[in-house]
């Protein structure tokens, strides 16, 4: 049995239709034509039975990095960045039309890319303390693959894979707190390359981009791609309105640092404490909640003007119908998952209207995207 790969669906997992089916390609991109033995059902979808590349799509180029295929860190390193932003671009389209059931596309802004190249500023390493190796965990495997260079990442990061040995001893009392997944038996642990050093889990270190400083651990989290953040920030700049802002899922604070010197009022909401400690150093002016966001959103009305949110791959969930009773002239939806995005713009485009959808293609090499949506309050009848 032959078939051709289409399209990608969330996660740039490949997919083709058959007899009325969808069949997932995982692995392989438009163009790809795949041979197969037979097709088995999975959870309303086909999967192809031994599957195998029959004709190379001519989007699909050589993965720079040896331990491609074998690593589980990437599972989207086959294309060009270029072409990865422009893939992703149309599975962020196509979810959100299928959510809203119409064509989203001329809301689409052109996507932002750069170059993959030692992008990545903050990794979760694997350690075996029998062996102390450091690595990352096999594809679809529990078993740890010692990579001493990945292209992704920082020198300051390479060099700690590059001497696992040399790290150990450095930095004992970080890996025998860090904790132990059962399952593999490895040890886990955050590192952010804040320039100057290496921060290793609860390890606090100052770490400045783009004209802004923010303090930091290496087990929070904050984005990983020195390379397009920048233009981030600038958007948020651009896109906030009015004198009051509201920062929902803040994190460390990072868009009410980019704000700190607008001089409008900012309140930020998480729940993470150990986030919060640390956005009231970057952002002094803002005011700070410790709350879980729906909970939040559910006592009473609020006065505001631009309402930024940024959560996690699950989406807004309930808060999605309480944000728009604040009535704020304008959200800006940071997302990571656009199947939630869309889920959560059924909710939101009942009061506002989208402005415009960009791709920002922060995580190359993965199937991971990042979208901000500008959405605007509709007038009232």
């Amino acid at each position: 049995m032959r078939l051709k790969c289409e399209g990608l669906m969330t996660g740039a997992r490949g997919y083709a239709d058959y007899e009325g089916r969808r069949v997932i390609l995982d692995g392989f991109i438009p163009g790809d034509e795949v041979s197969c033995g037979s097709l088995r059902p999975d959870k309303g979808f086909l999967r192809p039975v031994n599957a195998q590349l029959s004709s190379a799509s001519e989007l699909r180029i050589s993965p720079a990095c040896p331990y491609s295929g074998r690593c589980g860190g990437c599972d989207f390193d086959c294309v060009s960045e270029e072409t990865s932003a422009r893939l992703k671009k149309e599975i962020v389209a196509a979810n959100i039309s299928s959510a809203l059931k119409r064509d989203v596309s001329p809301l689409m802004k052109e996507p932002l890319y750069a170059s993959a190249s030692g992008y990545r500023a903050r990794c979760r390493i694997h350690l075996s303390a029998k062996d102390r190796q450091i690595g990352f965990l096999a594809k679809n495997s529990s078993s740890l693959v010692a990579v001493k260079h990945c292209p992704l990442l920082t020198d300051g990061l390479n060099e700690i894979l590059a001497d696992g040995r040399k790290f150990f001893s450095r930095a004992q009392s970080q890996i025998f707190s860090a904790p132990v997944n059962r399952k593999t038996g490895f040890a886990e642990l955050s590192l952010f390359d804040a320039g100057d050093k290496v921060l290793a889990g609860s390890q606090e270190g100052v770490f400045s981009i783009a004209g802004y400083t923010f303090h930091l651990t290496g087990d929070v989290f904050f984005q990983s791609n020195i390379h397009l953040l920048p233009a981030l920030f600038q958007i948020i700049r651009d896109e906030a309105r009015g004198d009051s802002i509201m920062d929902l899922y803040s994190g460390v604070g990072t868009f009410s640092a980019v704000l700190e010197d607008r001089g409008c009022a900012v309140t930020a909401v998480e729940r993470d404490k150990r986030c919060l400690a640390l956005a009231a150093k970057n952002a002094p002016s803002a005011r700070f909640f410790t709350d879980d966001v729906a909970l939040w959103a559910a006592r009473g009305r609020k006065s505001v003007d631009t309402v930024i949110v940024d959560p996690s791959r699950t989406g807004l969930k309930e808060a999605a119908k309480l944000i728009p009773q604040w009535k704020a002239g304008r959200i800006i939806y940071v997302s990571c998952n656009s199947a939630t995005l869309a889920y959560d713009l059924k909710s939101l485009c009942e009061s506002y209207e989208i402005e415009s959808i960009q791709v920002i293609d922060f995580y190359p090499g993965s199937g991971h995207e990042e979208t901000v949506v500008i959405l605007n309050r509709k007038e009232e009848e």
